[in-house]
C-alpha cells in the first residue's frame, strides 16, 4: 500500500508541469512599504538551478515587525511559497539582503536587535541550501559582527571570487556608544569573521550625516572587492558624495575616494515656509528677489504680546546658510533678545534623529552664555518627550526651540499635536522670549499651504503667522528661493542685509555596483545636480565619464538606481521614474535599461512596472532592487534574465501593498575577453573564426601602442549593430568573443579603429 501510494505521488510529480515565472507578478501581501527599503540590500537571489527566492521584513501599523522572512518560487506549481526565515523578541529586525552563489546556495543577511533596553543590534547571516525543488534549509543564523557593542543600519551581502560573504554595513549611533563609521565583515578561510572600518580616517571618521545611508559591494578577481556609499566630504555643508574604496586581501579596504564631485553652483531650496503675519507682527526676512514668483511671503516674523516675545525662522541654518554666516545670524538674534552670561538659554533639541544642533550650541558657547540643552527624543524620528513648564521652561531668559527639518511629529506641537500647555504657561509669564528656528515646522502642524489662522491658534496668538501660505513638499511652479531679503531693519534682529544659500543638499547618491566577467566596475547613481541617473565604469583605477542613463522628462522625478551585469556583458540597470499626475498625486513606475555589450551601445528605456493606483499616503511603487546574479535560459526552469522586485500599493491586497515580481529579458551578446601575452609591432584585425558563424565568433586584433579601440559590427546598409570594444586598451593582442543570437542571418562588416589606423572585415551570419 506504501509502495503503490509513492508511485502514484511520484507518477503526480512527473505529471506537473513547469510554471513560466511571469513578469509583473504578485509574491506576497504586506502591509508598509517598509518590507523593502534600500536600493544596495538586494532582495532577490537565484540559484544556477533557477530557484529563486525573495527577502522581505513584514509589517504592521508602519513598524517591522520583528521578523524576516523569506518567499521561495515554486516552478512547479507557480506559486511563492512563504516562510519565517528569522525572528526575535525584541520585535526589532531589518533590512534583509540576498545573493546566490554559482554553488547553487543563498546567503543572507539583516540586522537584529537583542535587547530593548540597551538599543544595541547584532549583524546576522545564513545559507540557504536547496536539496531539491521541495526541500531546502537554512543553516543556524549566527552573529558575524565583532564588536563588544554595535548598531548596524543599513547592510548589504555579496561575495568574493572565492564565494566567501562580505556584508558592507554603517553604524551611525553616537560615536561615544558605537563607532560610527562604515564598516565590513567577512568570512576568512579559517571560518573565522574579520571586522574592517573603511572610515577610519576619512571622510569624517566618527560620523556619518544620515542613518538610512545606501551602500552596495561587488566583486573583484582574486578575493578583492569593491565598495561605495554615499558621505559627506564635511560636517559642514549639506552634500553628499559617493565614496568608493578597494578591498585587496593582503592590504585590506583603501582609503575611501570621492567618485563623484561637488555640484558647485549656488543651491536652490525649494521648501521654505512662509507666512502672513497678524496685525503689529513684523516681517524681518521676506524671500526674495522680487522676481521671484513668491517674493513677499515671510520667512521670519518678530512678534510682541503682553508678556512675551517671539522670532520664528523658517528654514534651518545648519542646511541654508555658509557656515560663517550660520553663527553670525544665530548670535545676532541671541544678542537681540538682550541674553547676557549672567542669564541662562534651554535650547530644545526637537530636530530628532538627525542632530544638527551643533550649530546652535555653538554660537551659545561663542557667546559664553549659560545653557541646557533638553533632548526630546527620538522614536523612528518622532518625538518622545517635551520640556516641562515647572522642570524646564520657568525663569528661562531665552528658550530657543530647535525643530531642524525632520518633517514628522514633533515635541513643539505637544507631540499628539494637540495644545502647547506647558510652552503657553511659559509666555504667559512676562519677560518670556522664545526663539523658534527650523525649516517647515509648520507643515507638520498644518499640512499643505494656505491654511488661514485665527484667533485661538497657538502660532496666530504667539506668534504672530496669520496665514500659512507657501506650499511645501509639492512643485509650487517656481524656480525656487534664491536668497532672503531683510525687510525690517529696525529691530536689528540680524547684521545680515540679505541671506544668500549655500549649496542647499545636493546629492549625488544611492551609488549601486557590479562587476562584468572581466571584473571591470559598473557603476549607476542618483545626480541630483541635474535630477538624472548617471552611468559610470572603473577600470584599472581609471573612472569613465559619467553618461546620463534614463530619458525621462526634465521634470520628471527619478530615483533609486539599480544595476547588474551578466555573464555575457549584458548591464541592466533599474530606477523609479514619475510617470503622471492622477488626482493631484504623483505616479510612478520602474523603468529599466540593458546593454548587450558592457555599456558601449544601449538600448532604449523600457518600463517595467505596470502600476495605475495611488493609495490616500500617496504611494504606487517603490523601491525596486535588482538581483545582483543575473542568470542565463535555465532550461525547464527560468527563461533568463535579471529578477527585480518592488513595492507596490494595491486595491486588491486587503493589506495594501504587494511585493511584486518582474523580469528583464536576458541581453548579453559578449562571450569572453582574452588578452594574449607580448607587445605587437603592427595594428592588425584578424579574420574572424568561425566565419560563417552561428550565433557565436572569435575577433582577434592587435595594437601596437595605447589607444582608445572600438570594435564595431554593421549591416550591408552601413547601421551599426553592435558595439564589442569602445574603450582605451594598451598595446597587446585581444580576442573578443561575439554572440548574434540577436540578428538575422546575412553578411556583416567588423570595423576596428584605433586611433588613426582602421581596418574592415566581412563576416558571415547563417542561422
Amino acid at each position: 500500500m506504501k509502495f503503490t501510494k509513492y508511485l502514484l505521488f511520484l507518477t503526480f510529480l512527473m505529471s506537473i508541469s513547469l510554471f513560466a515565472q511571469a513578469s509583473n507578478t504578485v509574491v506576497t501581501e504586506i502591509d508598509y512599504f517598509n518590507a523593502l527599503r534600500y536600493t544596495g540590500a538586494r532582495n532577490i537571489a537565484r540559484t544556477p538551478e533557477g530557484y529563486a527566492v525573495v527577502a522581505y521584513e513584514p509589517s504592521f501599523s508602519g513598524y517591522t515587525s520583528g521578523q524576516i522572512w523569506y518567499a521561495y518560487f515554486n516552478s512547479s506549481f507557480g506559486t511563492w511559497d512563504i516562510s519565517e526565515l528569522s525572528s526575535t523578541s525584541t520585535d526589532q529586525t531589518g533590512i534583509p539582503a540576498l545573493v546566490a552563489d554559482d554553488a547553487g546556495f543563498i546567503h543572507a543577511s539583516w540586522k537584529e536587535r537583542i535587547t530593548l533596553d540597551s538599543g544595541e543590534r547584532q549583524l546576522m547571516y545564513s545559507k540557504l541550501t536547496f536539496n531539491d525543488e521541495f526541500t531546502y534549509t537554512w543553516s543556524t543564523p549566527e552573529r558575524v559582527d565583532t564588536f563588544t557593542l554595535n548598531n548596524p543600519g543599513v547592510n548589504t551581502i555579496n561575495l568574493n571570487d572565492s564565494d566567501n560573504p562580505f556584508m558592507l554595513y554603517s553604524i551611525w549611533d553616537d560615536g561615544s556608544v558605537y563607532d560610527a563609521n562604515i564598516f565590513s565583515t567577512n568570512l576568512k578561510s579559517d571560518g573565522t569573521w574579520e571586522t574592517n572600518n573603511l572610515t577610519v580616517e576619512f571622510p569624517t571618521p566618527g560620523v556619518l550625516p544620515f542613518t538610512y545611508m545606501d551602500m552596495n559591494l561587488a566583486t573583484g578577481s582574486d578575493g578583492e572587492m569593491f565598495a561605495t556609499w554615499e558621505d559627506k566630504p564635511t560636517e559642514i555643508v549639506n552634500q553628499y558624495e559617493i565614496l568608493f574604496s578597494h578591498y585587496i586581501p593582503s592590504s585590506g579596504w583603501s582609503k575611501p575616494e570621492i567618485v563623484s564631485p561637488l555640484f558647485d553652483g549656488v543651491g536652490i531650496e525649494k521648501y521654505i515656509d512662509g507666512y502672513t503675519p497678524t496685525d503689529g507682527a513684523v516681517a524681518i526676512y521676506n524671500m526674495g528677489p522680487a522676481s521671484y514668483e513668491l517674493a513677499g511671503n515671510t520667512t521670519v516674523i518678530y512678534n510682541e504680546t503682553a508678556t512675551s516675545k517671539t522670532v520664528v525662522s523658517s528654514f534651518n541654518p545648519y542646511y541654508t546658510f555658509p557656515e560663517d554666516n550660520q553663527q553670525q545670524y544665530l548670535t545676532d538674534v541671541i544678542n537681540f533678545f538682550g541674553v547676557t552670561n549672567a542669564d541662562s538659554i534651554l535650547l530644545v533639541d526637537d530636530d530628532n534623529r538627525y542632530n544638527n544642533e551643533g550649530v546652535i550650541q555653538q554660537a551659545i558657547e561663542t557667546l559664553g552664555i549659560p545653557y541646557r540643552t533638553f533632548d526630546c527624543g527620538d522614536n523612528g524620528g518622532m518625538a518622545t518627550d517635551i520640556p516641562s513648564y515647572s522642570n524646564d521652561l520657568a525663569g528661562k531668559k531665552l528658550v530657543i526651540w530647535f525643530t531642524g527639518d525632520e518633517y514628522s511629529n514633533l515635541a513643539f506641537w505637544n507631540i499628539a499635536d494637540t495644545v502647547n500647555t506647558d510652552l503657553k504657561a511659559y509666555l504667559d509669564d512676562s519677560g518670556s522670549q522664545l526663539f523658534v528656528v527650523g525649516k517647515s515646522w509648520m507643515y507638520d502642524r498644518y499640512g499643505n499651504a494656505p491654511d488661514t489662522l485665527s484667533n485661538g491658534d497657538f502660532a496666530y496668538d504667539y506668534l504672530g503667522i496669520s496665514m500659512y501660505n507657501v506650499q511645501s513638499w509639492t512643485d509650487d511652479g517656481s524656480t525656487g528661493v534664491p536668497q532672503l531679503d531683510k525687510v525690517d531693519n529696525t529691530l536689528g534682529v540680524s547684521t545680515l542685509e540679505t541671506i544668500g544659500w549655500k549649496n542647499s543638499g545636493t546629492r549625488q547618491g544611492v551609488p549601486s555596483i557590479a562587476t562584468d566577467p572581466s571584473y571591470k566596475l559598473h557603476m549607476v547613481y542618483k545626480d541630483d545636480s541635474d535630477g538624472t541617473i548617471k552611468y559610470q565604469t572603473y577600470n584599472e583605477g581609471v573612472w569613465s565619464d559619467a553618461m546620463r542613463i534614463d530619458a525621462s522628462a526634465d521634470t520628471a522625478y527619478v530615483d533609486r538606481p539599480n544595476i547588474s551585469v551578466d555573464p555575457n556583458y549584458g548591464v541592466y540597470i533599474i530606477w523609479r521614474e514619475e510617470t503622471v499626475i492622477l488626482d493631484g498625486k504623483t505616479l510612478y513606475n520602474v523603468f529599466y535599461r540593458t546593454s548587450p555589450d558592457g555599456g558601449a551601445t544601449w538600448n532604449e528605456p523600457v518600463q517595467l512596472s505596470t502600476a495605475d493606483y495611488i493609495n490616500g499616503d500617496g504611494y504606487s511603487t517603490y523601491r525596486a532592487t535588482i538581483g545582483i546574479k543575473v542568470r542565463p535560459e535555465i532550461a525547464g526552469k527560468f527563461s533568463g534574465g535579471a529578477d527585480v522586485v518592488w513595492v507596490q500599493a494595491s486595491e486588491a491586497s486587503s493589506m495594501g501593498y504587494h511585493i511584486m515580481y518582474g523580469n528583464i529579458p536576458y541581453v548579453g551578446t559578449l562571450t569572453d575577453v582574452k588578452e594574449n601575452g607580448g607587445i605587437p609591432n603592427e595594428f592588425k584585425l584578424g579574420q574572424n573564426y568561425p566565419n560563417p558563424f552561428n550565433p557565436s565568433t572569435a575577433f582577434t586584433f592587435s595594437i601596437p601602442n595605447r589607444e582608445f579601440v572600438t570594435l564595431s559590427i554593421y549591416n550591408a546598409l552601413g547601421e551599426k549593430v553592435a558595439n564589442i570594444v569602445s574603450k582605451d586598451m594598451e598595446a597587446g593582442n585581444y580576442e573578443f568573443n561575439w554572440n548574434a543570437s540577436n540578428l538575422t542571418s546575412g553578411v556583416y562588416f567588423a570595423r576596428l579603429s584605433a586611433g588613426k589606423n582602421i581596418q574592415v572585415q566581412k563576416v558571415m551570419l547563417l542561422k
